[in-house]
């Protein structure tokens, strides 16, 4: 009956028709993402990827019905299994927003039996229109299949070329979003920022008590080719 019950909560949550109808989005869980983008298109900082991802822990037995219950609405399934854990990725394409949603489900093989579900979102459309249209869908499925106080990972990619000083940037961006810098990590043709920002209003705990939630990444590549990461709280992906 408990299996039941989770294929029907994500079956509801899931289905089209309730995102159409769906009560005000929260704008701040979103506000990172559009300060993100905003500050890309100020700056004239070409945006290769944005992405909103979300993650919780379930049971290694729920993991069938998880499957069960979204492979009709995420048909393109891909497995990957080595010795330690398997890994499946429940996808569906959204071609004319240019907008991909995941479900990433995580299978550890060990004695400490492990499962996790992930719910990613990426996009290459900056038009904050169009991506404002999605957020119903995703607090939709927050609400449906996560939890209210799930952590939101914010991650905008971006690149340029040209005579863009790097840390000049570093700095417009953190004035922006008033960010306490609490560490920086500089290398040879990488600086990495970490801080807080009294906009946004996630955190995570950082060292001696402090919360962190803004994380800004630049790397200096091949050519002239310079990429300038952000995420909150942190950046969950390469950088």
């Amino acid at each position: 009956m408990k299996h039941f019950s989770i294929i029907v909560v994500i079956l509801l949550c899931i289905q089209p028709q309730l995102f159409q109808t769906a009560q005000a989005v929260d704008g701040d869980e979103f506000l990172p993402l559009e300060d993100m983008l905003t500050f890309a298109e100020d700056y004239e900082l070409n945006v290769s990827e944005w992405s909103l991802q979300m993650k919780r822990q379930i049971k290694p037995e729920e993991v069938p019905h998880y499957v069960e219950a979204l492979r009709d609405r995420y048909p393109d399934i891909q497995k990957d299994e080595s010795s330690k854990r398997v890994r499946l990725v429940l996808s569906n394409h959204h071609k004319n927003d240019m907008i991909i949603e995941s479900f990433i489900i995580l299978l550890a093989k060990d004695t400490h039996s492990y499962a996790e579900v992930v719910y990613n979102v990426t996009g290459e459309n900056t038009e904050l229109s169009t991506i404002s249209d999605f957020f119903p869908r995703f607090q939709a499925v927050k609400t449906g299949v996560f939890q209210e106080n799930t952590t939101i990972f914010t991650c905008v990619k971006t690149d340029y070329n040209g005579m863009i000083d790097g840390v000049l940037l570093l700095e417009e961006f953190s004035n922006r979003v008033k960010m306490k810098e609490l560490q920086t990590l500089n290398e040879e043709d990488f600086i990495s920022v970490t801080g807080y920002s009294s906009q946004w209003t996630q955190a995570i705990p950082y060292e001696n008590g402090t919360a962190a939630n803004a994380q800004i990444a630049l790397r200096e590549g091949l050519g002239a080719k310079t990429t300038l990461t952000f995420g909150t709280p942190i950046i969950t992906s390469e950088y």
